[in-house]
């Protein structure tokens, strides 16, 4: 079976998809006879992006590496004016995909970049075309590059064997989404791999009937078909993700920076808003060893001396052991992770976390409001999250506390309190996420919308194909007032509240708004660990 996994548009163009680095090894380790090919697609985007743009050749020598000097804060904020001119025309794109997946349609501009996509994929004569989708973004993408590789499969009348090829789709984003919604439809999709991959991707490559293809659903003559999941596979028997077959000096980044697992799901998994678990099947973690051991080929093999954690949060225990795993073979590394700001977070093991490399954490605080963190089940306590944040300032990790803003019941005093809060943990940040609260169905929140006062309307439409729409699971939804009336969530509001307040604590920091991989390098002074 010849097979290539693809990673459509649009994601970070600072990011080495780590979905199809990771099934690659493992296909092959399970499935010798089968052939497998990885192509990012998204980072060729955003090159071709560039390449059209008059000062976005001098953009890609800056973020490359071969030019300026990338920890310059003034000159970061120069070229992120092109690269913000790229991000507006890849949104435009975007536009374009979607009324191509949805209609047939295409426009000036995409058709070019739509046939060129096509004509990497068919050149390498796959038989099977996974795409990995990880974000509510690339599912245009991928639609449209499902249609327009269907259709030039069907074209080829001198190889027959090519109307055979099957489109596949996976990736975290298929539990985020109605999957019969997707496969009814979008005639250019065979079927879709829910749940974690592994294992159906080996079978797929194998050639074994569809029926046996754990966690597959799939379209039969006679109607959508969903196959039971796999069982919950051990981490330590994985391999480790293969990115030497990514095109790493293509990514925005002057050295590389590569996403690495450590486990799989949330040691906590009781937070009453979360989602992300949807798609994993229960925690489970890798050795500490076999996970340094991860880390040390990527440096010794490849010169990469830079990470950052795909994880939901690693323990505090496990993190002392992988500290310790690392300094105890002098790795010069620099990584992040993200945490859960609980007592067991001391600043003497964070100080050991920071002489291993640990740079930067991204803190999941939510709230400043105990009232509201008690609600979602967030298992913390404010006072504790801003002592453990001053500890990790103080152990010279640099904090960004990660917040949700109107949250269910959310009222004006929690906002103050949350405001209060962020003002006295200020100086302990280098950065701060605020988003708006978002309401997934399966959560408790939506399970139990009228106890706290949400009125769910409808499901997020991604796509309509010829009047078939496809859903997310992502939820519209209103909060009903004292009186009975709905009114508008407060997300929004109390967004903009805080931005309207945090003008008096100065502007927004640089490394608020810059992608993650970027965060971490200049946290970590990159120069002073390149490899000899």
């Amino acid at each position: 079976m010849r097979i290539i996994f693809v990673f459509p548009p649009r994601a970070s163009a600072t990011y080495a998809p780590l979905g199809i680095a990771s099934l690659t090894p493992f296909i092959e380790q399970t499935v010798p006879a089968a052939s497998v090919d990885m192509v990012d697609l998204n980072i060729e985007t955003w090159i071709h992006l560039a390449q059209g743009d008059p000062q976005g050749q001098a953009l890609l020598d800056f973020l490359q590496g071969r030019t300026g000097n990338f920890l310059d804060a003034q000159e970061t904020r120069f070229h992120k004016v092109v690269w913000d001119r790229l991000r507006q025309q890849m949104c435009e794109l975007s536009v374009q995909a979607k009324h191509y997946a949805q209609t047939g349609e295409i426009g000036r501009g995409y058709d070019v970049i739509l046939k060129a996509q096509v004509e990497r994929i068919m050149a390498l004569d796959p038989e099977l075309v996974g795409f990995s989708v990880l974000f509510p973004e690339q599912v245009p993408f991928a639609a449209a590059l499902a249609r327009a590789v269907k259709q030039a499969a069907g074209a080829f009348a001198v190889n027959p064997s090519a109307r055979a090829l099957k489109v596949v789709m996976g990736g975290a984003m298929m539990s985020a989404l109605s999957v019969r919604d997707l496969l009814t439809a979008c005639p250019g999709i065979d079927a879709v791999v829910c749940g974690e991959g592994e294992m159906a991707a080996a079978a797929l490559a194998s050639g074994v009937d569809w029926s046996l293809v754990p966690g597959l659903v799939y379209k039969t003559l006679s109607g959508i078909v969903e196959n039971p999941k796999s069982q919950t596979m051990s981490l330590k028997s994985l391999p480790a993700p293969d990115f030497t077959r990514l095109p790493l000096h293509l990514y925005f980044n002057p050295v590389s920076v590569l996403p690495v697992l450590f486990s799989r799901g949330c040691l906590w998994r009781k937070c009453r808003f979360c989602a992300h678990n949807f798609s994993f099947a229960g925690y489970r973690k890798k050795g500490i060893r076999a996970f340094v051991d991860e880390l040390e080929g990527y440096y010794v093999r490849m010169g990469v001396c830079h990470f950052y954690s795909a994880d939901e949060y690693i323990a505090p225990l496990d993190m002392d052991a992988i500290a310790g795993e690392i300094l105890a073979r002098g790795l010069k590394i620099s990584y992040q992770v993200l945490g859960k700001p609980t007592q067991e977070y001391t600043r003497a093991r964070m100080a050991l976390w920071s002489a291993s490399g640990c740079r930067w954490i991204g803190w999941g605080v939510e709230s400043g409001s105990q009232r509201l963190l008690d609600l979602i089940n967030k298992g913390t306590c404010v006072t504790v999250i801003e002592q453990v944040l001053k500890a990790s300032a103080e152990a010279g990790i640099s904090n960004l506390p990660m917040m949700i803003f109107g949250l269910p019941t959310s009222c004006e005093k929690d906002l103050a309190d949350t405001i209060g809060f962020l003002d006295r943990i200020y100086d302990a940040a280098d950065a701060l996420s605020a988003s708006s609260f978002v309401l997934f169905e399966g959560t408790h929140f939506a399970r139990n919308a009228r106890k706290y006062n949400l009125h769910v309307d409808s499901p997020h439409e991604l796509l309509q194909v010829e009047g078939k729409p496809v859903h997310s699971r992502r939820l519209k939804f209103r909060e009903i007032s004292f009186d009975g009336s709905l009114r508008v969530s407060r997300g929004n509001l109390e967004v903009s509240e805080w931005i309207r307040h945090r003008r008096w604590l100065g502007d927004i920091p640089l490394l608020e708004q810059l992608p993650s991989e970027h965060y971490l390098l200049h946290v970590s002074g990159f120069r002073q660990l390149l490899p000899a």
